[in-house]
């Protein structure tokens, strides 16, 4: 990074961030600005607005020059927010317009737009369309657009940046606010058409005509553009040839069409990528900068005097939709008759219309408030909707299909970037049980990922993991990771290409739904809840492609799985969801060894306790270490210890536990258990047996209930699990007796007592009675109960890393979750966006660095670490790794002084053991007043916590 050259104290002013020879007033409207040291780098010399930036509904902002040294300039745009104390232009992460020679720079590069501006101008810049991880930027001068540009950057990192050459200036700067609303560009007026600057507008007759070629460069073309992009409510215009030049070469061309945001103003539409044309010289259509093979008569040439028309169909979709990467059919007119029809896919930020030129002399009339013909429009409409199976998909714009079928469809990706591009499938969403799709991986190198699983139809299309929001989930295929509203969870790793993996509809009501994922084999893979927000029929087989180059197969089908007609069996030992460590056989479930960590091992059904099948029994095959029996929610963590979370309730045989959404308790006078005793778990429901209600849950000796209490069944119902506490332990499952043995009279009695309305479990005065539990923590002898209630974690740890580096961080990510079981935890995957990314460190106690020579080499990351500002810092940095880091990291010194550890993988115990020391070194002393509260409050330490003081051994 930059160091500054001016060492003098900096003046600071609420709300921006700027050097010292910066002087504002009335709020930041005025700035003044002083000379600079010629030493000092252009680059920083800089204001920033920091109170906000460009987003929906904070749109533009505009600057006055009031006065600058003559042969200075300005620099007018956005950029990523500054690094305090240190302002300055990032090269890729900006967008600038230039006062002296009109330029556009982004990414370093330049581009003319032949309109300087001056003393007494007012330049506007304002978000036309946001993306993932670009946004489309309008500049403006003097209320009429100058060009459209790109710049890579999401919305909540656009802030406004005025820049100065090292001259003295005065500007006045209307910065925005929200609530300030937004620019109307007057498409009817052709002032606002931009493009080269020899083609003349005239407002009051809408006639543009190529007046003055360039006359230092030979062109070919010449174009205007639309300030407005194609849309629900402008989907069609005209033009009316006016004159078509004629010298020896031959007759002039004018050409009409659709460009993307971003095209040059010397081509023909049609020419250039994502553009297509119909030009009235040859008849000829153009698409993607090649000639369509159609027949071309004389018929479709066009003389002054005819009209040329474009069009443009949308299939059905949200209007949020019609300026991203869609299929849409595009149409030209002659003098109101339909001339071509093609289907293409609109590039991201839409279709722009555009009007061509070729010699001067060539000149058209706009006739912008036409309808569309309505004599074929049926026709176009059908056109769309007959479209190859691309049409039933929402994709990237960098995703390219082949070997189509009514059912399937093969896609890939080649592009290396490491942005996810996702797939939805739309014309099939998934809406009854047993509805699903199944992908086969054709292609896959060893820098790619895929992600399949479940989004509704506003998932982002790039920059998005599935399971980023809480309307989607996702299976990770190299990884091995399951991410949904429940977080993210490890899980098997896909084993190979070929291997085919599924995901299909398990439940579903108003409120969530409940995905599977299985393997070839049949095993089940892991479970996933999406929230639905009221769009019920909303659910779309989704694939997200990460760095290619990758080729998959999907296939879909309504009820690809019978899952309506389950028997009630519990299934095979192998059918039931289970860690990697629990081996099955035939009916036999077994914790064959401990972990490289000792974790809590389980096994879950594969399907629920429904009613007339809400009792089952294992059998105890181990002598040392007896297995426990429970009740999990659908997406429980089979590596974790049952009943740590809401919805779940297990029982301990070896030491007479109970734990029950995260509450431990003990049983003062449990029943003797030995090997070969038959130990049971049933639910009594009281309303639907999959939908979120209150219960009475009990255990069973040898068919002899134990013990009993309400329950609170999440959506999607509870699960028969067995739990394994340590190596060894085993148990048998029982297929027999579904019955319930509970007498009606007793059920009923259980269902109607007083307990039913209050909390989960007992208060503590009903803990005084005969089947009291007690606190694991407390002493023998106590006067007192010391009941530990459940609370929501509002602590917070953020762990930053790059996409890249995911697969070899995430096994430390989930052994700090596991550790540090009383902090919520966020990272650099979960938090796309930099406004998602800037709210979780706000509100984390303290931020771990997975660095890498990938992270300090990335533009991400540098964003991600400006946002850390005063927060605690820890780096974990990789073993294999230079110090200090390079690149963008190599100047700023609080780096190398920030504490570190050095980690290589989770199987260096002493390293990660040093990282947890660390960690809690710092944040043992953050919150003693917290903790004293706590206490006082009667609030002890949740299931997992450890002595935070302590030298930690977890392994």
């Amino acid at each position: 990074m930059y160091t500054r050259k001016d060492k003098s104290p900096r003046l600071l002013t609420p709300g921006f961030e700027h050097l010292n020879n910066f002087v504002l007033f009335d709020d930041g409207g005025d700035v003044f600005v002083k000379k600079i040291d010629q030493d000092e780098s252009l680059t920083t010399n800089l204001v920033q607005f920091t109170k906000c930036s460009l987003s929906e509904d904070c749109t533009y902002y505009t600057m006055t020059i009031k006065s600058i040294t003559e042969g200075e300039f300005v620099m007018f745009g956005l950029t990523n927010r500054c690094v305090p104390g240190n302002p300055m232009w990032t090269i890729d992460r900006s967008v600038r317009y230039h006062s002296n020679d009109g330029g556009i720079f982004n990414g370093g590069l330049g581009i003319k737009t032949y309109h300087p501006y001056t003393i007494g101008d007012r330049v506007t810049c304002r978000l036309d369309y946001t993306g993932p991880d670009r946004c489309l930027i309008n500049f403006l001068k003097n209320d009429h657009l100058i060009y459209r540009q790109w710049v890579n950057l999401p919305p909540g990192q656009l802030y406004p940046t005025i820049g100065l050459s090292r001259t003295e200036a005065k500007l006045r700067v209307d910065w925005p606010r929200p609530g300030k609303g937004d620019i109307d560009i007057k498409k009817e007026l052709t002032s606002n058409w931009f493009g080269w600057t020899g083609i003349s507008r005239d407002d009051d007759k809408k006639v543009v005509t190529l007046t003055e070629a360039d006359k230092e460069v030979e062109r070919t073309a010449y174009n205007i553009q639309c300030p407005v992009a194609f849309s629900q409510n402008f989907t069609y215009f005209e033009v009316e040839v006016v004159n078509k030049s004629q010298d020896v070469s031959g007759p002039g061309c004018n050409s009409i069409g659709l460009v993307p945001g971003n095209c040059e103003p010397f081509i023909m539409p049609g020419w250039a990528a994502c553009s297509i044309g119909y030009h009235n010289d040859d008849g000829i259509l153009y698409c993607d900068g090649e000639e369509q093979k159609v027949e071309t008569t004389s018929l479709k040439m066009c003389k002054p005097g005819d009209k040329m028309g474009c069009g443009i169909v949308f299939p059905e979709i949200e209007s949020r939709h019609f300026r991203e990467p869609i299929l849409v059919l595009v149409y030209f007119t002659k003098n109101g008759e339909l001339v071509y029809k093609k289907r293409t896919r609109q590039p991201r930020g839409g279709f722009f219309p555009c009007v061509g030129f070729h010699k001067q002399g060539d000149s058209v009339k706009l006739i912008l408030d036409c309808q569309p013909p309505k004599s074929f429009h049926q026709e176009l409409v059908t056109a769309l909707n007959s479209a190859d199976v691309t049409a039933d998909f929402r994709c990237s714009e960098l995703i390219e299909f082949s070997e189509l079928a009514p059912s399937s469809a093969t896609f890939t990706l080649t592009d290396s970037d490491d942005h996810p591009q996702l797939v939805q499938y739309l014309r099939y969403p998934l809406s009854d049980v047993g509805d699903g799709f199944h992908i086969e991986v054709l292609q896959l190198a060893s820098s790619t990922d895929i992600q399949l699983g479940i989004s509704l139809s506003g998932h982002p299309m790039e920059g998005s993991f599935l399971g980023s929001n809480v309307t989607s989930c996702g299976y990770q295929l190299k990884i091995g990771s399951l991410t949904s509203k429940d977080g993210t969870r490890t899980v098997a790793k896909w084993t190979g290409q070929r291997e085919i993996i599924s995901c299909y509809l398990d439940y579903k009501d108003e409120v969530i739904a409940i995905l599977c994922f299985k393997n070839n084999s049949g095993e089940m893979i892991g479970r996933a809840t999406v929230a639905l927000n009221g769009q019920v029929s909303g659910l779309l087989a989704s694939v997200v492609m990460l760095s290619g180059p990758c080729t998959i197969r999907m296939n879909w089908s309504r009820s690809l799985y019978n899952t309506l007609n389950l028997d009630r069996a519990w299934g095979e030992a192998d059918q039931w969801l289970r860690p990697l460590g629990v081996i099955a056989t035939k009916n036999k479930l077994t914790l064959k060894s401990a972990n490289s960590y000792s974790f809590a091992a389980n096994a879950q059904c594969r399907q629920p306790m429904l009613t007339g099948s809400s009792f089952f029994s294992i059998k105890l095959l181990s002598g040392d270490s007896l297995p426990g029996i429970g009740l999990s929610k659908a997406v429980s963590d089979v590596n974790n210890v049952l009943g740590s979370e809401s919805g779940e309730v297990s029982f301990l045989p070896s030491t007479g536990d109970l734990i029950i959404n995260n509450t431990k308790w003990r049983l003062i006078s449990p029943p003797t258990f030995t090997k070969g005793d038959i130990l049971q778990c049933g639910m009594i429901f009281t309303g639907a047996d999959r939908a979120a209600q209150k219960g009475v849950v009990y255990f069973c000796l040898n068919d002899q209930p134990f013990y009993h209490c309400p329950f609170n069944v999440a959506y999607g119902g509870v699960y028969p699990t067995i739990v394994f506490p340590s190596s060894g332990s085993s148990a048998e499952i029982l297929q027999t007796s579904r019955s319930q043995p509970i007498p009606e009279h007793v059920a009923a009695e259980w269902l109607n007592n007083d307990t039913m309305e209050g909390v989960v479990p007992h208060v503590a005065s009903e803990m005084l009675k005969k089947d009291a539990y007690v606190d694991d923590n407390m002493a023998d002898g106590a006067d007192g109960l010391f009941v530990i209630e459940s609370t929501q974690s509002d602590r917070h740890i953020y762990l930053s890393h790059t996409v890249r580096d995911k697969e070899r961080i995430e096994p430390f990510i989930n052994v700090l979750r596991r550790h540090y079981r009383n902090y919520e935890f966020e990272t650099s995957a979960s938090c796309v966006g930099m406004t998602n990314k800037q709210e979780a460190i706000q509100k984390s106690e303290l931020i771990v660095i997975f660095m890498s020579d990938l992270y300090s080499e990335s533009h991400e990351m540098v964003l991600e670490y400006s946002c850390f500002g005063g927060k605690p810092v820890i780096l974990a940095a990789d073993s294999r790794m230079t110090w200090p880091p390079q690149n963008y990291f190599i100047d700023d010194p609080n780096v190398a002084r920030l504490p570190r550890v050095f980690i290589d993988t989770v199987q260096d115990h002493e390293s990660v053991n040093n990282l947890i020391n660390l960690m809690n070194d710092l944040l043992d002393g953050m919150n003693e007043k917290e903790a004293k509260s706590i206490m006082k409050k009667g609030r002890g330490k949740k299931l997992g916590q450890m002595n935070s003081s302590s030298t930690c051994q977890i392994f």
